[in-house]
This record gives C-alpha cells, structure tokens and sequence, in this order.
C-alpha cells in the first residue's frame, strides 16, 4: 500500500526526502488552498523550518510537491517530522492541475507546525534544500522568487551545517542565491 503525502519544505528535494524514506517518489507538483508558507516552526536546533499556515482564505495557495511513500515506510517519515511534538497530520486535497474542465486533486496527508516562533529564520542550508526542491518539483518562478528572498542564517553547529552542505554540493559550489 502507498498513501499520498504533499510537502512544502526541505522534503520537496528528493534526495532529502528519499534519505528519510526511501520509497518516496515525486508524483505531481500543486497547491494547497487556504494556506501560506511561513518559517516559523520552531526548530529544535533553533532555526524556523517550514510550515503550511493555515489562512482561511481560498484566495491564499501553498505551492508544493505530491509524494507517494510506501504506508509502510510512514512511520519513518513521523519520526523524521517530529509527529506530535513539531508538526501534528493533517490531510486535504492538493490541486495538481486540470483534466478538461476538472480539476485534478489528490488527496494528501502534510505536517502542520504545533510549535511556532515568529522570529525564527531558517538555517541557509534548509533554505537551500527548499529552494532547490521547489525548482526540482517545478514549482513557479513566481514561488521560486519567494523562497529565494527569504532571510536566512547560517548555522552556528559547524558539523551540522557541513554535513547538510554537503548533501547539495553542486547547489553550493555554484553560489546561486539560495542563501
């Protein structure tokens, strides 16, 4: 059995998300109604990581990718989210695009933060994997633009910061505006 699972954040980049779960495959990008991107979720290395805010307003749209992952693998996934304790399961339709005149949705499990700080900024290295995630999953430019201008800051732990680093080498080496 699979399940779908819509990401917004650094597991929008496969080799992140494929190093957590290892059946996870991209299957669609789309967008969530009703909901912004903020990076204040607060991060137990202190760094604001992604959320899926929830608006109310239809008019607001979370661009993001569609996954599919092996149910079984799932629980792997929770423990890499910190399922009830930083982000709680949500499910929803993701709109993926049109077939004719109807909208094509899949339904869809995301994370949603419990824990928030407003003046969290997020480590230029989590920053780069959403970043370079969006442009995998061919998200809008429009979107890509957003992220690129969020501010970030590099991480303190020098062993954390170079082991993530080295997971987008060519990203980094090629000094494009990710940080």
């Amino acid at each position: 059995m699979h399940q779908h699972i819509f990401s917004y954040g650094s597991n929008l980049l496969l080799a992140r998300f494929t190093a957590r779960v290892p059946s996870a495959r991209f299957v669609a990008s789309g967008r969530l109604a009703g909901h912004t991107l903020r990076w204040h979720k607060a991060g137990q290395d202190g760094s604001g990581k992604c959320d899926a805010f929830f608006t109310g307003d239809p008019a607001d749209m979370l661009w993001g990718g569609v996954f599919e992952i092996a149910s079984a693998e799932k629980h792997l996934l929770d423990a890499a989210e910190g399922l009830g304790s930083g982000y709680e399961e949500k499910h929803a339709e993701i709109e993926c695009g049109q077939d004719g005149d109807n909208p094509l949705v899949l339904h869809a499990s995301y994370y949603s933060a419990l824990t928030i700080d407003p003046d969290a900024r997020p480590f230029a290295w989590y920053k780069a994997f959403v970043v370079a995630g969006a442009r995998e999953c061919g998200l809008p430019d429009s979107h890509l633009e957003r992220l690129r201008a969020v501010a970030a800051v590099n991480d303190p732990d020098r062993p954390r910061n170079a082991a993530n680093r080295a997971l987008l080498p060519r990203i980094f080496k090629e000094k494009q505006n990710l940080a």
